[in-house]
């Protein structure tokens, strides 16, 4: 690192140093992830390629499941970011579209996810967001929620393993054939 790179460096907050690290951290753990399973990744290999120091990662991670988790909740924001508008409740459609563009868009997550076992699960939580925002429901409104979503999920996966070949909205259309009554009074 030149010097003037060093004294830069020095001159951040700490909430802004922090900030990088975790970048590099959380980059450096993609980048290994998409070629190594999950559980044969070191913390010594994620540091040497994110170019920090063991103490460094765990000042801000207390192991390689907290990057994970970190990502996942992330993504989660990410999901229900659009999807918490009421509008998706009367237009379904727009809530698979914007569901499919969404992991298109956070391929990289959805793929770490996937790899540390975690990608179903955080599918699974998603009938809780839509029940979350919406007034009470009925228990068939309920379990069509979450049958409707576990298929959509099913389908997820395997769009994700597949290489994202179909479009978005092509996925959409295929979400909406599980949408028989979900979004109905």
């Amino acid at each position: 690192m030149e010097k003037k790179d060093t004294v830069t460096v020095r001159h951040l907050s700490n909430n802004e140093a922090n900030r990088i690290t975790r970048e590099s951290i959380c980059t450096a753990f993609l980048e290994i992830i998409m070629t190594k399973d999950f559980d044969d990744i070191s913390i010594s290999e994620i540091v040497r390629r994110a170019g920090v120091s063991r103490q460094s990662f765990y000042r801000n991670y207390g192991s390689k499941e907290d990057i994970v988790l970190e990502i996942e909740s992330v993504f989660h924001i990410e999901l229900t970011r659009k999807m918490k508008d009421p509008a998706y409740y009367k237009n379904p459609r727009l809530l698979f579209l914007e569901f499919f563009s969404t992991l298109r868009k956070n391929k990289a997550a959805a793929t770490i996810l996937y790899k540390a076992d975690l990608f179903e699960t955080t599918i699974k939580k998603i009938p809780l967001w839509i029940e979350s925002d919406m007034p009470a429901s009925a228990a068939d409104l309920h379990y069509s929620i979450i049958g409707s979503m576990g298929a959509v999920g099913a389908i997820a996966v395997a769009w994700l393993n597949d290489g994202m070949k179909e479009s978005d909205e092509e996925m959409a259309d295929i979400g909406m054939m599980f949408v028989p009554r979900l979004f109905k009074s």
